[in-house]
């Protein structure tokens, strides 16, 4: 399925994994102590593969006479992109391909699809080898002190070592291969935990317990250990002098899989501890059971990794991106920049740019402090009453409290950028506080309710209500913040001009004195801040559910489960532009000339969830089981493209309702059916039940499925943001038809849906087609099961198992290229190719299959 899209003869994918383990427990002192320990060690190796969008032969050099689009010469005309004359015969001189640029394409292979030779995408194949190890040990051991106290203890460590290839390999490193991160991976994760159960009295119970976790993992990128930037391209600025600096830097050129390499924010050194305290107390009272306790967790993490929380960062090796603006024309200008740009095809454009050399933002980072450090407390107490008010009806009751207060660094607090002031604050600085003065809450209370009301011995009808407190920390988003790292952005002017030229290089940057802990930010280093008032939002759950037990052992549910978020917390950009404003446009640009991405974490709208969830079950009986569950739901958010970290998609605040769209990862339907059967032969059973060697073969055999059948995850429809020229925010298309009909193609060549629904934009303004409105391919997926029990002896029981997962080798398609401005137009208007766009180029999951023995004695 990974090589849906390859002719049979082209596949090359194999997959190994082999694993194996053992179990060992008893009685150290009869009835006293206990212990238990396993050992399971796992090995994969696979051929990863991936399908890529690499340069023609022709492009390669400057020839862009095969395409309709017209490559403008960006040395021609006037600073705001018009009066611009094109390359002659539409190609860029010989002499005009910058000599850095021209050995990164020495160094890029040439389209070996088949048929696909011509075309600018998905037109390469790369099969690379990733491999992982890893081994765990587990256990435990139970001691009896007394008949009313018991004590617990855990250890458990976790050992990896993974290896993820690239797709160019060491001549350009470029796009991974595989899952997991580019290069070579490894760590360990350690866990120890102590608890205790003492019964005071029979209606008295106290339990508590400590828990420890190491969690140590590190990733090297391939390259690392050479200045490929500075000594092999020579471009002023990238590496550094620590091994973590060494390496590619990253090339992204629109519409082409990127170049250098894979993550800028690798390679990652980090050794992260948690430690978690908790104390409950029961207490049983004729119809009342009464519980509460609290909860104190500790988190810290300790990192050398060079990444910015916030954007694309820019790595300690430096990136350099290339977009369609600097070889584009502007055919009409107004008075807040270009009203009508030439016609383009994003992919097109953006390697003319990069073959001139013209990067429209580049930039690096320096981490000047590592390991960096950060430190978390949570704490939380709460109280709960289980009610048995009648025999049918059970009433459950309560509220946790929750304090989050401010994180800090292990030697001082963190750093607050204050947009007032243009300022970096430091906390424990000098006369700024540890806690920048920022106040968090002491009234999160977060109430729950349920009731459980029998109607009759076959009906239950249950429905409860609940709010929980936004856990999330503020530790992750700063804790690179200026200066522990710097964050250098040098973005163009606006969207048709370049930022610098690739020879030029990355300019030096010098890490600041903490003085008395208020620094200057220079205006192109990106910063995270948080408002002094900081609101932590929440979430409210309810549901309304019926079970009724049902004929032949069947038991049905049906309810209504929702949740809704309130003041979810992700990041506002408050450097954002306003539509056609460009780099002069950003808010912070005429008051302190700042260019950079400038973000605070804080409420960014909110989110809701509501479906329809129901079963049917049959618990084992009579040789078989059965489960059905079934889910119609739909969710909401208010983050656009629906991103990880929350960020808006729009961060014009007069726009912000257009990031209003159903979530990224909805999926309308979802069904998945389990069953158990014994196979109803042999000794017992209906046939072959005395046949010798016939019932010896075929007794005891088990068969186990799940099969899941789940509807398109949601995607949008994009186009290039040059006319738009508002920095941090997401073009979208136009939508020209009223109706978008899915033709359902797959491949290249095979739209998945009408690609003349929709078009680009080439005025300063949002394209009408909204976020998240179109769904994607379905999946469907059978794992299948055969287990047999051999008693060996009364002692000795030996298991085997052949387990199929994706038994019917389905390919699970990805969603289809999105970005209109890729398409290729022929002169009367017809599409000439869709060059990626509408198209579905990835598929995942092969069949695999799993043998296995365990024996039990």
């Amino acid at each position: 399925a990974r090589n849906f899209f390859l002719p049979p003869d082209e596949d090359k994918s194999k997959y190994i994994h082999n694993q194996w383990g053992a179990t060992l427990g008893g009685p150290i002192k009869r009835d006293k102590l206990f212990f238990f320990a396993s050992y399971e060690g796992r090995s994969e190796r696979e051929n990863g593969t991936r399908i890529l969008s690499v340069p023609t032969a022709a492009v390669r050099q400057g020839d862009f006479s095969a395409f309709d689009t017209i490559i403008y010469d960006p040395l021609t005309g006037n600073p705001d992109g018009t009066g611009r004359t094109p390359f002659p015969g539409n190609r860029v001189p010989a002499d005009r391909i910058d000599p850095i640029v021209q050995k990164i394409i020495d160094r890029i292979p040439f389209p070996n699809l088949p048929g696909m030779e011509a075309s600018e995408s998905n037109n390469f194949f790369a099969s690379k080898p990733f491999s992982s190890d890893r081994w765990t040990i587990d256990s435990k051991i139970d001691w009896v002190v007394t008949d009313n106290f018991n004590l617990f203890g855990s250890y458990s460590i976790f050992d990896f070592g993974a290896e993820h290839l690239t797709a160019y390999g060491e001549q350009l490193d470029g796009p991974r291969v595989g899952g997991g991160n580019a290069g070579d991976a490894w760590g360990n994760n350690t866990k120890i935990s102590i608890g205790a159960n003492y019964i005071v009295t029979p209606t008295f119970l106290i339990d508590g317990n400590f828990g420890f976790v190491r969690q140590s993992t590190n990733v090297e990128q391939p390259g690392i250990g050479e200045n490929i930037g500075l000594d092999l391209l020579g471009i002023p600025g990238t590496n550094g002098p620590e091994r973590f600096q060494s390496g590619w830097p990253r090339f992204d050129v629109s519409g082409y899989s990127h170049y250098g390499t894979e993550e800028p924010w690798t390679p990652y050194y980090r050794d992260d501890d948690q430690f978690a305290y908790r104390a409950n107390f029961t207490w049983t009272r004729r119809s009342h059971e009464i519980r509460w306790g609290m909860d104190i967790n500790a988190e810290q993490m300790n990192h050398t990794q060079p990444e910015f929380q916030g954007g694309a960062s820019m790595g300690a090796r430096g990136r350099f991106t290339f977009g369609p603006g600097p070889t584009q024309l502007c055919e009409v200008a107004g008075p807040s920049g270009c009203e009508r740009l030439s016609p383009s095809v994003n992919q097109v454009n953006s390697f003319a740019t990069f073959l001139l050399g013209l990067p429209t933002q580049f930039g690096k980072n320096l981490l000047t402090l590592f390991p960096y450090t950060t430190r978390t407390w949570r704490y939380s107490v709460y109280i709960r009453d289980r009610w048995q008010v009648t025999p049918r009806l059970t009433l459950s009751y309560g509220t946790r409290w929750e304090y989050f207060p401010m994180p800090t660094r292990a030697d001082r607090g963190f750093e607050r950028y204050d947009p007032e002031t243009n300022m970096m604050l430091i906390g424990g600085v000098g006369d700024i506080p540890r806690d920048l003065g920022v106040r968090m809450s002491k009234k999160l209370f977060a109430p729950r309710l349920g009731l459980a009301y029998r109607i009759n011995d076959e009906t239950v009808f249950r429905a409860g209500y609940g709010i929980s407190i936004d856990p999330y920390s503020l530790a992750r988003p700063l804790r690179t913040n200026h200066p522990i790292l710097i964050e250098l952005v040098v973005p163009s002017e606006h969207s048709l001009v370049p930022a610098g030229q690739l020879a030029g290089g990355i300019p030096p940057i010098t890490p600041p004195d903490l003085g008395n802990g208020i620094i200057e930010v220079p205006e192109n280093v990106s910063t995270q801040t948080v408002p002094l008032d900081f609101q932590r939002g929440y979430i409210q759950s309810w549901n309304v559910t019926l079970q009724r037990e049902l004929k032949w052992g069947f038991v049905g549910e049906a309810g209504y489960v929702a949740t809704r978020q309130v003041r979810q917390l992700g990041y506002h950009q408050l450097n954002w532009s306003p539509v056609g404003g460009g780099n002069a446009g950003r808010q912070l640009f005429a008051r302190f000339g700042r260019t950079a991405n400038t973000r605070m974490v804080a409420p960014v709208g909110g989110s809701n969830y509501h479906s329809l969830q129901a079963q049917l079950q049959r618990r084992f009986a009579d040789g078989y089981s059965l489960g059905v569950a079934y889910t119609l739901s739909k969710s909401i958010s208010d983050s656009g493209l629906d991103a990880s970290d929350a960020s808006l998609a729009i961060n014009i605040p007069e726009y912000y309702h257009l990031n209003r769209s159903v979530s990224g990862f909805d999926r309308r339907h979802r069904l998945f059916i389990t069953n158990i059967l014994e196979l109803p032969f042999g000794r017992g059973k209906r046939w072959l039940a005395d046949q010798g060697f016939l019932t010896q073969l075929l007794s005891g055999w088990q068969v186990n499925s799940i099969v899941g059948i789940l509807s398109g995850r949601p995607f949008s429809v994009t186009a290039s943001g040059t006319s738009l020229n508002a920095p941090f925010s997401t073009q979208r298309a136009d939508q020209v038809k009223e109706k978008v009909e899915i033709l359902g193609g797959v491949g290249p060549g095979q739209p998945y849906f009408d690609p003349t629904a929709f078009a680009p934009v080439d005025e300063p303004r949002f394209g009408t087609a909204g976020f998240n409105i179109l769904r994607g391919p379905g999946q469907f997926n059978w794992d299948f099961g055969l287990f047999r029990q051999f008693r060996l002896s009364e002692e000795v029981n030996l298991e085997f198992r052949a387990e199929a997962f994706n038994f019917t080798n389905t390919p699970k398609f990805g969603n289809p290229g999105a970005n209109v401005s890729n398409v290729r137009y022929a002169p009367d208007g017809s599409i000439d190719d869709l060059n990626g766009f509408g198209e579905i180029t990835s598929a995942t999951e092969e069949r695999e299959f799993r043998f296995g023995l365990r024996i039990a004695f």
